[in-house]
């Protein structure tokens, strides 16, 4: 309860800072802009909070940075499973967490919900090769239920909590397995099934410490990176090899 209580006394603080605050229907100030990975990160959580001009809905969306990612699919031949089809997907985001006061379905009608890609399957995705369109269907099916199995997407319409129709704090879990980037925090106020209130921030995911030197080592100069590291390899297995045993 503490906790909470110091989230809204700073999200007041932060909105009288703001003289034009009272004239907009939507105010979000997320708690951090920066979430840095280290060598023991499981996760973190990350709060939004904000105010609205009286009662209404409030839908928050999570986007995470675009990715590649390959789905094979194994067929069976005879007594065995073998590799049959592979495609690339483009395009998705990484994450997508829908979160809202009420299921979104029931605050919003279909085109509204499709206008601001409030749909989990709804994201636009590449697929590679080009397929026919039922079967490019299965595989976008494929991979929605392989995202959400795996807690990248998902809906949660529990997570926000509101204090006097003005005042509300979003709890946003967020998984061990970030990709490394920009990730977009847009929150909409609904009101009798229209949107009045748009916001749009962001925050960012980066690698910290030992890991960050190494990642940009990597990406930065990986014809050194490669040598230094096989010269190491090979100086390593020179001094384990060097290094007398006591036989029996």
């Amino acid at each position: 309860m503490t906790r909470r209580l110091r989230c809204l006394f700073l999200a007041w603080a932060w909105m009288l800072q703001t003289p034009s605050w009272a004239d907009e229907p939507l105010v979000v100030a997320p708690q951090s802009s920066q979430v840095n990975i280290t060598t023991d990160f499981a996760g973190s959580d990350l709060k939004a909070i904000g105010a609205m001009d009286g009662p209404g809905d409030l839908i928050i969306k999570v986007v995470g940075p675009q990715q590649e990612a390959t789905l094979s699919r194994e067929v069976q031949l005879g007594p065995f499973w073998v590799g049959g089809d592979t495609v690339k997907m483009e395009g998705a985001p990484s994450l997508l967490f829908l979160y809202s006061t009420a299921p979104i379905a029931s605050i919003l009608p279909p085109a509204e919900r499709e206008k601001y890609a409030l749909l989990l399957e709804g994201v636009p995705v590449r697929i590679e090769p080009q397929l026919t369109a039922h079967a490019a269907d299965d595989w976008r099916k494929a991979f929605f239920r392989l995202k959400e199995r795996q807690g990248y997407y998902h809906e949660n319409d529990r997570a926000i909590r509101v204090f006097g129709n003005r005042l509300f704090i979003a709890d946003m879990r967020l998984p061990g397995d970030l990709q490394i980037g920009t990730y977009t925090v847009e929150t909409l106020l609904v009101k009798s099934g229209k949107v009045v209130g748009h916001n749009v921030g962001n925050f960012r995911v980066r690698l910290s410490g030992i890991e960050r030197w190494v990642w940009n080592a990597a990406h930065e100069h990986s014809w050194l990176f490669g040598s230094l590291f096989t010269l190491a390899a090979m100086v390593l297995g020179f001094v384990l090899n060097a290094i007398p045993y006591r036989r029996r």
